[in-house]
């Protein structure tokens, strides 16, 4: 649906993005790996237009991006990036009817406030349609954007029409079992024919939930496959400049990494000495 080819992205004179491609295909679960600074983010920002690489070109269904009309897109494909800022103090069903503008002639229905708060319900937080979102904590404000992202492909969704989630750090403030929760109806999303991009800094929740990784590391790909193909100790170890063990999931036919590191205080430790 949406493809990312040879992209380069320079800002203020340094190459943060190195000729990096990807394929975001309905029905496929993709997420992005790598240390901070590793570009992640940048890439991410080429791939919604937020910034215009210096070189390559993103298209949608063959199209470029740039030819494809703002609300067309909007009804195709929805975006989470990290820290929203409100300048009033919307309340969180508010912000959650923020993703049926594209679906609007202007004013909301009683059609589109049902479908908010059914979104809302998803996501687990219709206890929270009243409160003002500046007051909610961390997890709560990023459960509420990943019910207007529900809300904004609802139609897409719900006719199984090929669409598009991008979401930088949507776990990072939440706890334990609100991650399971949002990764598991993330990946029942991708089958209902969603292409969804994540970036993520848990290797295990990465193994455990994506069909495709893409791993990053100096702005350029390092790795590129299924989890099983990209969770080896090498990969992971260069990748991440940290000793880890790979194992296998005691419960989940998946990868499991586990950090080696003898010394947290040291960010790196010699390949060669670390086990099998």
């Amino acid at each position: 649906m949406i493809s990312a080819k040879n992209i380069t992205v320079e800002i203020d004179g340094h190459t943060l993005v190195r000729n990096v491609s990807m394929e975001l295909k309905p029905g496929k679960f993709s997420v992005i790996l790598g240390k901070n600074g590793a570009g992640k983010s940048t890439f991410l920002k080429a791939l919604t237009g937020d910034i215009k690489p210096a070189a390559g070109q993103v298209t949608v269904e063959g199209r470029s991006l740039d030819a494809v009309p703002s609300l067309n897109l909007a009804r195709r494909r929805a975006v989470m990036m990290q820290n929203l800022h409100l300048a009033f103090s919307f309340t969180a069903i508010e912000v959650v009817l923020m993703g049926r503008t594209p679906h609007t002639r202007g004013f909301e229905t009683s059609r589109d406030r049902e479908i908010a708060m059914e979104c809302m319900v998803q996501a687990g937080v219709d206890h929270l349609a009243d409160r003002a979102f500046p007051t909610l904590s961390g997890g709560e404000k990023q459960r509420v954007q990943f019910a207007r992202m529900l809300a904004q492909l609802w139609e897409c969704m719900e006719k199984q029409i090929p669409c598009c989630l991008m979401l930088d750090e949507p776990l990072s403030s939440l706890d334990l079992s609100h991650q399971h929760s949002l990764m598991h109806l993330i990946r029942e999303l991708s089958k209902k024919r969603a292409a969804v991009l994540m970036i993520l800094h848990d290797l295990n929740l990465a193994a455990q939930y994506a069909d495709e990784i893409h791993v990053m590391k100096d702005g350029r790909t390092h790795a590129l496959g299924t989890p099983n193909d990209v969770f080896k100790r090498e990969i992971i170890e260069m990748a991440f400049d940290c000793p880890v063990q790979i194992m296998r999931h005691p419960h989940h036919h998946c990868p499991l990494v586990i950090s080696a590191a003898s010394d947290p205080g040291v960010s790196h430790l010699p390949v060669e000495r670390v086990g099998d």
